[in-house]
């Protein structure tokens, strides 16, 4: 039984070691046309989205890097919020008489300071994947801001994403369980 026990601390420590993480990454790009990559380049999210799964956990870094005087990003689309206050992902689209003037995928904090201001924004709710939208009629514009708190949310969703979490996750449990039958 103490073998038991402890085999069940180890399993349990090393998965929450396994899977807590800080960071949240973003879909980021910004575009004033509906035809402009931050909208219409889904596929290429998504090629970033499957090397990023496919990369080592050690490398999954959005840190500039130099060659040859340049800076350049090993993500093009994909950006690691880490390093600054932001607890959220968005997505906001600004449209005039039916044209897109704004489209920006980003970090965000839960300061609520949109690129529109309306204090219909300020109860939206990242957990609940929110949108909201407002029509201001001085200026005849629409504004929409959609906030959601989880890694690539503001963004093409691959199936099964995150599935490879979970699949991982019930092997390790039913390994426990195997080695529990030899030991009890």
């Amino acid at each position: 039984m103490v073998v038991f026990c402890r085999l069940w601390i180890f399993s349990l420590i090393f998965i929450g070691l396994v899977y807590h993480s800080d960071t949240l990454w973003c879909y980021q790009c910004g575009d004033s046309s509906a035809t402009g990559p931050c909208i219409t380049d889904t596929a290429a999210m998504e090629a970033e989205y499957i090397e990023f799964n496919k990369t080592n956990s050690t490398e999954k870094q959005d840190q500039p890097t130099t060659d040859k005087d340049t800076n350049t990003k090993k993500y093009q689309y994909l950006k690691n919020c880490q390093n600054s206050n932001y607890d959220r992902c968005v997505i906001e689209r600004i449209e005039e008489q039916g044209q897109v003037h704004a489209y920006i995928r980003d970090c965000h904090n839960s300061a609520n300071n949109y690129s529109f201001y309306d204090p219909k924004f300020l109860d939206l709710d990242p957990a609940r994947n929110h949108t909201s939208c407002i029509y201001d009629a001085f200026s005849k514009r629409v504004a929409c801001v959609t906030v959601c708190e989880t890694d690539f949310c503001n963004g093409p969703q691959i199936a099964g994403g995150n599935s490879s979490r979970a699949q991982t996750l019930l092997v390790l449990f039913y390994s426990v369980l195997v080695v529990l039958k030899y030991i009890v």
